[in-house]
């Protein structure tokens, strides 16, 4: 009867386990592609561009308070060719609650404004205005902790595990 419980324990400390370094290694995966998109478009050519838009874009529902994004749309010229974007970054129309943060995005960029942007020069109709941050990458240690921390209890159950 003990080593039954012993090995129904060890099976359930495996569990455990798989299932803490499965999340640590889902999150790791989330992180580095976040990570790897922030530092792909850094390889993205800068060029001119001129707002064409650039005004606040206002949501709510009921029983939630309002929030607002920057509307963004700006015109380029790469290769010859001239482009239209609507991206701010590669994951654009943040909303927050902060009406101010956003004026401050128009108030930098305001329409007819020269600015620059970045183009990506595999698919010229894809730019940005800015960057993503790159802090996914170097926060990316912590969900390994639950990797290592996951891969060690189940090694710690399969040896605490007597044979048959």
């Amino acid at each position: 009867m003990e080593e039954q419980k012993s090995k129904a324990g060890g099976f359930y400390m495996i569990g455990i386990g798989f299932f803490a370094a499965l999340v640590g290694a889902v999150f790791m995966y989330i992180m580095w592609k976040s990570y790897s998109q922030a530092n792909f478009t850094r390889t993205w050519d800068k060029t001119p561009a001129v707002m064409i838009v650039s005004d606040m874009n206002t949501r709510s529902a009921e029983y939630i308070s309002k929030e607002y994004s920057w509307n963004v749309e700006y015109t380029y010229e790469y290769g010859g060719e001239e482009y239209t974007s609507k991206f701010h970054t590669p994951r654009s129309a943040k909303w927050t609650s902060r009406k101010k943060q956003i004026q401050a995005e128009i108030d930098a960029r305001p329409m007819n404004e020269n600015v620059f942007c970045y183009v990506n020069p595999d698919d010229p109709s894809q730019a940005i205005l800015e960057h993503d941050t790159k802090a996914a990458g170097y926060s990316i240690w912590f969900p390994g902790l639950f990797v290592i921390g996951g891969v060690g209890i189940m090694w710690g159950a399969i040896k605490g595990m007597k044979p048959c």
